[in-house]
This record gives C-alpha cells, sequence and structure tokens, in this order.
C-alpha cells in the first residue's frame, strides 16, 4: 500500500536521462524557490481567514440549520475555534533560513525513501537519485515506477477482497458488534496494558478517522507481537472467528511493519469525551 502512489507527482524531462551537476542544481533552486513561496503564504495566514467569527451551518440538502441542531453545531465550532487559537498563535514565524534546512533535510529523506522503496531494476535507470526525488525522471523511469505503483494497487485490491471474501464467508450477517468501528487508521498507539486478564489499548485519535480512543480486550491472549506498541501508527485491522473467540491482526508500524494479533472473547470501544 506504501508503494502505490510513488508516481504521482512526477514530472518528466529529458534533462533527467542523464547525470548532470548543472541541471540539479537549477532544479534544486527552483525547487527551493516554490517552497520557500508556499511557506511564506502559509506564514501570512490570518486566524480569521481559517475561523471566522462569523458562523454558518447547513444539512446535507443545502437548506440552512435552524434551532437546536443549529446551537449545538455553533457551540462546538466556536468550542474547536477557541481550542485552535493556541496552537495558532504559537506558530513560528517564517524564516528563510531554517526553510532551506528543512528543504535540504526533506530532498534528504525523499532519497531515503525511493532507495528503500523501489526496486534495484529501476534505480538502475536513475542518472540522479537526487533528481528524482525532486519529482522529476525520464520518461522510461516514470512508465517503471508507474507500472511499479499499479502492481502493488491490484495486490492490495486483492488482499482486501480476499479479505472480504473471507469476513462474509465466516460472519454472514452475524459480524460483531464491534466490527464495523474498528477502524483505527493513522490513530498514534499511546499505551497498551495488561488489565488482569484483560488488554487495554489507547490511542491519539486526532490524526485519525474515529472518536474511539479506547480498546478493552476482554480475556485477550497475545498471539504475536514484533516490537512494543506504545509511539506506533495503526494501519489496518482484520477480524476472524476462531472457535468461540475472534482473532484480531493490527497492522502497525513504528521503526518498521508490526504485527500485532491477539485473541479475545470481545472489544469494548470508547470513545473521547467532549
Amino acid at each position: 500500500m506504501q508503494n502505490t502512489s510513488l508516481h504521482l507527482l512526477l514530472n518528466t524531462s529529458k534533462k533527467a536521462e542523464v547525470f548532470s551537476e548543472e541541471y540539479f542544481r537549477e532544479l534544486y533552486r527552483r525547487e527551493e524557490k516554490k517552497w520557500l513561496k508556499l511557506q511564506k503564504e502559509v506564514s501570512e495566514v490570518r486566524f480569521e481567514d481559517v475561523y471566522p467569527e462569523e458562523f454558518y451551518a447547513e444539512c446535507l440538502d443545502g437548506t440552512p440549520l435552524e434551532g437546536a441542531e443549529y446551537e449545538e453545531a455553533r457551540k462546538a465550532y466556536f468550542e474547536e475555534r477557541e481550542q485552535a487559537r493556541a496552537s495558532f498563535d504559537d506558530k513560528p514565524k517564517f524564516d528563510p533560513e531554517q526553510e532551506r534546512k528543512i528543504f535540504k533535510r526533506s530532498l534528504h529523506d525523499n532519497i531515503a525513501v525511493l532507495k528503500k522503496r523501489l526496486p534495484e531494476e529501476i534505480l538502475g535507470k536513475v542518472a540522479d537519485i537526487r533528481v528524482l526525488a525532486l519529482d522529476v525522471a525520464s520518461s522510461e523511469v516514470k512508465k517503471e515506477i508507474t507500472r511499479f505503483c499499479k502492481r502493488n494497487e491490484k495486490s492490495v485490491r486483492s488482499a482486501r477482497d480476499a479479505y472480504q471474501k473471507q469476513f462474509r464467508k465466516q460472519f454472514g450477517s452475524n459480524a460483531p458488534s464491534f466490527a464495523e468501528e474498528l477502524c483505527l487508521h493513522d490513530c498514534e498507539v499511546l499505551s497498551c496494558r495488561k488489565k488482569g486478564r484483560d488488554i487495554v489499548l489507547t490511542v491519539d485519535n486526532s490524526g485519525g478517522f474515529t472518536n474511539v480512543n479506547k480498546i478493552l480486550m476482554k480475556n485477550c491472549t497475545i498471539i504475536k507481537r514484533d516490537a512494543p506498541l506504545c509511539g506506533a501508527w495503526c494501519l489496518y485491522e482484520e477480524i476472524y472467528k476462531t472457535g468461540e473467540k475472534y482473532e484480531i491482526h493490527f497492522l502497525m508500524q513504528k521503526n518498521k511493519l508490526i504485527d500485532f494479533i491477539v485473541s479475545v472473547d470481545d472489544l469494548e470501544l470508547f470513545r473521547e469525551e467532549v
């Protein structure tokens, strides 16, 4: 899944077909200039541009919210607005030299990612990995990377479809009550602690797509845990039925991918208090 989008931002240039220090420096200066311009524009965004004082809310059909629904939405908006103000006011001022360092570090990080994720047969056709890390490739290399990503995308779809087929076969219309809401994608694990025969997993869901922030795994047995979970990012979950118990597979990532597999009697999901 992590290797399905490497082609999306790529531009092509004949100059990327051969190694040229002059072309790299020209491209670097151009992209650095664009980065500085963007960061300066971001720094000049006012709080009121993001969170205006005027509040308006409407239903999905476009009609304005009214009455108690309007007041509830208005209250939630201004509470969120006040919480956001502190972090907005604390943002650092635009510093060109600091941004140049960030851009340079980003280039080095991109190079490391490409070397790790692209197969050797593609890397061998890249004239200058630095140019590729700045999102420019020869036509041939872009085609190769696109094919590589499409193959990975097909593999991802195949694995997803196979799991969904297995899930339907096992559960039919009797899926466990927690199945639909067990989606921790992009949540960060804060702790994983034993509580008697249970395990409690707590997460920071601010970057995720759920309001669940704690999971109680009842009568839990750990089948596999590749590494400590604290600080890991949640990616995907799978649920299987094994006898009278459920087997839950969590895929996470910290420095590397982590398999966390448990056998439980049941799961209870807790949501953050608003």
